[in-house]
């Protein structure tokens, strides 16, 4: 193709140059877009043809859409009057590094190559939605975007099959990547990413990578989602800060990763935090985040699977309610030393979460706000060792229906509200008197060790804490645990207790039989006493019908006993011959009756004692 005769020198130098691929500094000068265009017509011919300007500016409406290049495209600190067009274009490789331009239109276009958009300055911001690219998107230290309600990088769609570069970006508006498909790694540390008020600072529903997506040291004003998403390595937002005050910060709701999703060593999330049924694998870690929603839901992970450890220790706060409801974590869960802040509300709601280790609510951990875990299980211990919960007026802590090997409540301070552990499954049950709660319900609860177990008068009292007054069955409980430990003295405390409350409470005549039956026999748990008695008894009448004795009966009645008669007298049913031999008068008459009366008192309650001593055996 002949040269034309109106090139500039700067034009010769491009055109002379174009099939060498040789580099042409322009110095500022301008280069007509129509001659670009020209030259990416001419064909090769196998020469290592390309054409490589460098800080030219370029005049006109570059204009390549439905057209196919086969030479690479350089074009690098150049500046364009008007939006470069690549609309359906088929590339090569394509740099505009260092370029200022007022937009970039990029939709559908396919690059066999990388494109290169590094240190760019798009002030209407970059389309390139459907487009493929072979290999990397570069957009390294780029400033995208003018306006915050606009797209600064529109790129649904887009299949790259190499790196997504955005390292040290600053972007006003979002970055649209819903349905794209990156082959490498997504990197956006450093970015800065403002987008408008409700608007979306990263859409990357539906996204799949084939790696990593990074997005460390950066600042998001705006919400960033990724939803049904599959990130094959790590998903990081380590250091960063997301704020969407009042919103949602980060959505990762049913999405896959498959490498981890890392929000910690300080990383800040302004809004809400979701992972709604997702599926993490290895590791979910929130150990140094800061989460803040005052008064709403801060960090969501209903329904999530974590396939690992979920990680919140070392210095986790979280201002706002912190919900896992019917999660599954497979591993431990780790809130040593965090900090979640609700006050009159939920600091942790965890209904039906299932771990299959450690449930590490400890070694520091507060919670101001109510600790809610009924129906979880897990599978080796719930512990609250050196933990504070406040929620005054409250349940502070519910275990309701909690199913554990081990339960360790050795708290930092009594917390503050009531304790649930109604039907509670323990295996090992291990507290400390010092911090046992105000109010504490245990009806229920089952465990098989209590350590300490400690003497029942020291117990009593953390069975009589229940909000609801008495109950029986923790009482039974604990008289369980101490006859499988071989103490039946201690055992029997605990049931002779159980029987005073339960008769305290119950009509005037029952109270009183009640009374009666633990004066005489202890309930049944005293059977001594009734000999005892008894024995007092008969001494009792034995002197005084010796002193006293009673008239004979008939004409040859048996020698008279004052021990036999007495005991005659006193034991019901029992005919020793005595009684009917003899007949009491005057003042006898009521020793004797009195005898009889007390003989059958005690006859009956040892009777009633028995039989709840029997039926529990």
């Amino acid at each position: 193709m002949p040269q034309p005769d109106d090139l500039t020198e700067v034009e010769k130098a491009l055109w002379d140059g174009f099939a060498t691929g040789t580099r042409v500094d322009a110095a500022g000068a301008s280069v007509r877009a129509s001659l670009i265009i020209e030259l990416l017509r001419e064909e090769a011919h196998g020469r290592p043809a390309a054409v490589h300007l460098r800080g030219g500016r370029v005049k006109g409406r570059l204009s390549l859409a439905f057209a196919e290049v086969t030479h690479p495209l350089l074009l690098e600190e150049c500046e364009f009057d008007e939006v470069p067009d690549l609309y359906w274009a088929r590339m090569s490789h394509t740099s505009f590094a260092g370029s200022r331009m007022p937009g970039f239109l990029g939709s559908n276009v396919r690059v066999d190559g990388h494109l290169q958009l590094s240190r760019c300055t798009v002030s209407d911001g970059v389309r390139l939605s459907g487009a493929q690219i072979s290999g990397g998107l570069l957009i390294a230290d780029a400033v995208l975007g003018g306006s915050a309600s606009e797209w600064a990088l529109y790129a649904r769609r887009a299949t790259i099959g190499g790196d997504l570069v955005l390292t040290g970006a600053h972007l006003t508006g979002g970055v649209a990547l819903t349905n794209a498909r990156l082959g490498g790694t997504a990197d956006l540390d450093r970015c800065r990413i403002t987008a408008a008020p409700t608007e979306r600072a990263i859409d990357g529903d539906n996204l799949a990578a084939e790696a990593a997506f990074y997005c460390r040291w950066a600042q998001v004003d705006g919400e960033v989602t990724m939803r049904h998403a599959r990130v094959a390595a790590a998903l990081s937002f380590s250091r960063s800060t997301v704020r969407n005050p009042g919103g949602v910060a980060v959505r990762f709701s049913r999405a896959t990763l498959e490498g981890g999703l890392y929000l910690h060593d300080g990383f800040v999330a302004e809004g809400q935090v979701r992972v709604v049924s997702a599926r993490i694998v290895r590791t979910l870690r929130l150990d140094g985040a800061s989460l803040r929603n005052p008064g709403q839901i801060a960090f969501c992970a209903d329904f999530a699977t974590i396939e690992g450890m979920l990680d919140g220790r070392r210095g986790l706060t979280v201002d706002g309610e912190t919900t896992l409801l019917d999660a599954t974590v497979t591993g431990p869960l780790h809130f040593e030393g965090a900090q979640l802040r609700n006050p009159g509300g939920a600091a942790l709601t965890a209904h039906g979460l299932t771990v299959g280790a450690l449930l590490q609510l400890c070694d520091g951990f507060t919670a101001d706000g109510r600790v809610r875990l009924a129906g979880a299980k897990v599978g080796s211990r719930v512990c609250f060792n050196d933990a504070t919960v406040r929620a005054p007026g409250e349940i502070a802590v519910s275990c309701w229906r909690v199913e554990t090997p081990e339960l360790a409540l050795r708290w930092a301070e009594a917390p503050e509200g009531t304790v649930d552990l109604r039907y509670a499954t323990v295996g090992i049950l291990r507290d400390d008197q010092a911090t046992w709660p105000p109010a504490l319900d245990l009806d229920g609860l089952r465990y098989d060790v209590l350590e300490p177990a400690g003497e029942a008068g020291a117990r009593l009292p953390w069975l009589t804490r229940g909000p609801d007054g008495f109950r029986p069955q923790p009482y039974e409980q604990l008289a369980t645990v101490y006859q499988t430990l071989g103490d039946g003295a201690q055992s029997r405390a605990v049931l002779l207790a159980k029987q005073r409350r339960q008769s305290a409470g119950g009509a005037w005549y029952a109270r009183v039989w009640g009374l009666l039956q633990d004066v005489t026999v202890g309930y049944g748990y005293r059977p001594l006493r009734a000999a005892s008695w008894l024995l007092a008894l008969l001494v009792v009448g034995a002197v005084l019908n010796t002193r006293f004795p009673p008239a004979a009966v008939g004409d040859k009645p048996p020698a008279f006993q004052p021990v036999i008669y007495t005991l005659d007298l006193l034991l019901p049913i029992v005919d020793l011959g005595q009684e009917r031999a003899y007949q009491p008068v005057g003042g006898q008459q009521w020793l004797a009756y009195l005898l009889i009366a007390s003989g059958w008192l005690l006859a009956t309650t040892v009777a009633a004692g028995l039989t709840r001593s029997l039926r529990r055996a």
